[in-house]
């Protein structure tokens, strides 16, 4: 929520607060009617003047549509397996998205790699890591995206809605796994080893310190960068915004819908005789959104 409009409610609470103090007082319900129409007012002056451009200018950036969010809208939002290879595929700058490896080299860059040379790097999805010793019968172990560069291994273990999975012939956790089959494993050996745990929330790990939490926010963040660092064909650009706008979705749990319903309340909030609520809905919405907004007003 915006500032003003928290600014707002805590004036109109305030007042009540005091209103109800008069009326405990003196037996009179004390009218507030005039300083709310004022408070009411002065909301809708400042909204014009701070607000009113973007509302109309994320309107005009929607009115035709936007890039479609393809797993969102067939309903696959939250299906880890489906994102980790729909990460994978901007990650291999061998794919023709059209961005080379502009988005592996931001993620490298954000996760503070440098100088590693991504021209020639290994994307795989459901990478084998290797066996561990199990109760019964060794454990195989599989990481949903691994990218080899040289000397650097990246390891990105992905999660959405679940946690880490359970064995029934091993009591290690499933990241302790992971690390036990990476240690065993000699591809690895002698290697940079980065290791990611994705969330929604980028959450870490409680029982394996090797795994970095990185969130999807942060992976959209990583994908606004290249988008507003220029230089991408028009084709790649609209890939790119697909991806993001369906991660900025599907994860979190909402539907391409949300989408709708916020050009509906910017067309309330700019329309004239626009109510108090309508434009603190609108804004409302931009704030639970707001990576999703940031994208959408790319352009």
């Amino acid at each position: 929520m915006g500032s003003s409009a928290t600014a707002v409610i805590d004036r109109i609470v305030a007042m009540r607060t005091a209103a109800t103090t008069i009326e405990n007082a003196d037996g009179a319900s004390g009218d507030v009617r005039e300083v709310i129409d004022s408070i009411r007012a002065a909301y809708h002056r400042d909204w014009t003047r701070q607000k009113l451009t973007f509302a109309r200018e994320f309107l005009s950036r929607t009115w035709a549509g936007i890039p479609l969010p393809v797993l969102s809208v067939c309903g696959h939002g939250t299906q880890e397996i489906r994102y980790s290879a729909y990460l994978a595929y901007f990650l291999d700058g061998s794919k023709p998205h059209g961005l080379g490896t502009r988005y592996l080299d931001a993620l490298l860059a954000f996760l503070r790699i440098t100088g590693i040379d991504t021209y020639q790097a290994i994307v795989e999805t459901e990478k084998w890591l290797g066996q561990i010793p199990g109760k019964s019968k060794p454990v195989s172990c599989y990481c949903d995206v691994v990218i080899t560069c040289g000397d650097l291994v990246l390891f990105i273990e992905n999660k959405i809605k679940s946690g880490e999975s359970a064995s029934p012939n091993s009591e290690a956790s499933q990241l302790r796994r992971y690390d036990e089959a990476i240690r065993g494993n000699p591809l690895f050996a002698n290697k940079e080893l980065v290791r990611i745990f994705l969330t929604p929330g980028g959450r870490e790990s409680s029982r394996s310190p090797n795994w970095r939490g990185v969130s999807y926010g942060d992976l959209i963040g990583v994908g606004i960068g290249v988008l507003r660092d220029g230089g991408l064909s028009t084709t790649a650009r609209e890939n790119l915004k697909r991806f993001l706008i369906d991660l900025s979705l599907g994860p979190l749990d909402r539907a391409e819908d949300e989408i709708q319903t916020m050009v509906e309340l910017a067309q309330a909030a700019t329309g004239s005789g626009a109510h108090f609520t309508d434009r603190l809905r609108f804004d409302q919405a931009v704030g639970r959104n707001s990576l999703l907004v940031n994208l959408l007003m790319e352009g």
